[in-house]
């Protein structure tokens, strides 16, 4: 990732270059003020450039005992550099705006500029296109150009409009261009300053949090704390795990739910967890499966009532299963049913493979009650002493 990152920041360097050159020969040849002042803003984008690539080679440098975290950071700093340049032509661009003088020969300076935004655009593309984990420094730097691209684009107006005598329309578009360049800059600026001060991330937060929840086993997750350090991610979390679960059993829960953040979210490199025991003495949803005489029993796709209480209120609804007026699919259909009715947790005696996977796929935790007696049952899951349930041959 930071090799291709390193080898677009060159390209665009020689292209940056060349069009500096190419600004600044036109400008001395026809006399434009104005394109020598843009061949020089473009020399100083090639130094920003190179500004970005030494960035990259020291943050991809790995983790050291100085340096524990590594130097993923830098490229925060690197951006934010970058940030006040943009920032700095963005003010230049409106300056400059207010200040075109005729030239002799506008056809040459224009087609200049039409092939330095063209040229500025396609750098654009092609380094907000870096494959990979999206880098703070790639996104300046694409601004960088996108800026370059209206920067031309202001010179050309500014060209036309004093040789058309067209009053003001030069000064208005250099000022709302730089304007919007400003505020752009300001953006990115913002993100460099968040991300060094350690701000979290509530999007990656509530990602996180959905991912763990949905990990069978997992009785709750809090305080989780996202720290970014250049394009990645470092987590930290307190993991509720089921109270009668060994050291073992804990210690391969918290691998599970490390290994499940980084796969669905790639950018996230460490993850610090500490394991508590969990409670379920607040506010859940439980489903129970039960015969008409109140016993927990028989297999969850035949038993003929669907039980669902309210640990917290006391509120109990009793449904039929709707799983018995299907054919095929029964676990979808009472998966759904059970999720739009906000059941959590599915207590169970018997479950075949069919309908255990459906009740997970929807996010709900099934356990395993070793009695029929229902109120046993419960007693049992508030003091966290239920296992995750296993599948049992289906039914005839």
């Amino acid at each position: 990732m930071f090799e291709e990152a390193r080898k677009r920041t060159l390209v665009s360097a020689v292209v940056f270059a060349a069009l500096a050159a190419a600004k600044f020969e036109s400008g001395v040849l026809f006399h434009s003020v104005i394109m020598i002042g843009d061949g020089i803003h473009s020399f100083s984008d090639v130094f920003m450039t190179i500004m970005v690539y030494l960035g990259l080679r020291v943050a991809e440098r790995p983790a050291s005992e100085k340096f524990p975290f590594g130097l993923y950071k830098l490229e925060n700093m690197v951006s934010l550099v970058v940030a006040a340049a943009i920032g700095f032509a963005a003010v230049e661009i409106a300056r400059d705006s207010l200040s075109f003088i005729r030239v002799s020969q506008p056809a040459v300076p224009i087609v200049v500029e039409v092939i330095s935004a063209a040229a500025s655009y396609s750098i654009m593309v092609y380094l907000n296109r870096t494959p990979g984990i999206a880098l703070p420094s790639m996104k300046a730097q694409g601004l960088h150009a996108y800026q370059d691209v209206l920067s031309s684009l202001v010179v050309v107006v500014g060209v036309v409009a004093e040789w058309l005598s067209m009053v003001l329309l030069a000064e208005v578009v250099g000022i709302l261009i730089g304007a919007y360049i400003m505020f752009e800059a300001y953006r990115i600026a913002k993100d460099a300053v968040y991300t060094l001060l350690d701000v979290g991330n509530e999007e990656i937060t509530e990602k996180i949090r959905d991912v763990v929840s949905r990990i069978e086993s997992v009785v709750g997750v809090h305080e989780i704390r996202v720290r970014q350090s250049g394009p990645f991610y470092f987590v930290e979390m307190h993991l509720e795990a089921p109270a009668n679960y060994s050291v073992q059993e804990a210690d391969a829960l918290a691998d599970k739910v490390e290994g499940e953040i980084k796969k669905s979210i790639p950018s996230v490199v460490h993850v610090s967890i500490h394991v508590e025991p969990g409670s379920f003495q607040g506010k859940w949803i439980v489903a129970i499966p039960e015969q008409p005489d109140g016993s927990l029993r028989g297999h969850m796709a035949t038993v003929p009532l669907i039980k669902i209480v309210d640990t917290k209120s006391g509120k109990v609804d009793v449904i039929e299963n709707p799983a018995l007026a299907e054919t095929r699919r029964k676990g979808v259909r009472l998966a759904k049913e059970l999720k739009n009715r906000g059941v959590e947790v599915v207590l169970v005696r018997e479950i075949g493979e069919g309908m255990l996977s459906s009740l997970k796929g929807e996010g709900m935790m099934v356990l395993y009650s070793p009695t029929s007696n229902e109120t046993e049952a419960l007693t049992m899951f508030k003091r966290g002493e239920l296992k995750p349930a296993e599948a049992s041959p289906e039914p005839d």
